[in-house]
């Protein structure tokens, strides 16, 4: 692993996605997303082409897209599906923790393809956030646990969050509104 600075979008070798580990692309892609061999692959075709064939999209460190949304509903509602696991948000990364007002398990769900306002910016929410191995590692004072993930995977239908895009950049703060 190297530590660069962000490199420009015209930078194309840099981005390109190294050889995979595996020459089989189904157990490649089944190592990635950490999923046992009864469990569903995400969809993919909801991301950017070029992710397929770059790290991220060209003149970015994201996965996908740049912005990930989770609310505290969600947060809560996997809890109830790992009893014996800290649903902890540093596991998802999230740019935006956000408090619903109303019900619903799984809120940000119902906003894809909806533009929302986040204090004075307006972002467009895009996919569901497919959720990948990454969610089980241990973390400072987080343990390692795999249970995490098979809750996403079998019982919030493999996302947990949402993406999204900058449609008005603005200034968003600490209690500041969301508005769809």
């Amino acid at each position: 692993m190297t530590l660069w600075p962000l490199q420009p979008p015209s930078a194309v070798e840099h981005y390109r996605r190294g050889a995979p580990d595996n020459p089989d692309m189904m157990v490649e892609l089944r190592e990635i997303f950490g999923r046992l061999p009864d469990e569903p692959l995400p969809d993919l075709s909801v991301f950017p082409p070029e992710v397929m064939e770059f790290t991220s999209p060209l003149g970015t460190y994201f996965d996908a897209f740049p912005v990930h949304l989770l609310t505290t509903a969600t947060l809560g509602t996997l809890g109830r599906h790992t009893p014996g696991s800290r649903a902890d948000v540093r596991r998802f990364r999230p740019n935006f923790v956000l408090e619903p007002v109303g019900d619903g398990d799984l809120p940000e769900l119902a906003w894809c393809g909806s533009v929302v306002r986040l204090g004075d910016a307006e972002i467009r929410v895009e996919v569901p956030c497919a959720r990948c191995v990454m969610t089980t590692v241990e973390q400072g004072d987080l343990p390692k646990d795999p249970a995490v993930l098979r809750a996403i995977v079998g019982a919030l239908e493999q996302n947990l969050g949402v993406y999204a895009t900058v449609v008005t950049p603005g200034r968003v703060a600490v209690g500041d509104d969301v508005r769809r």
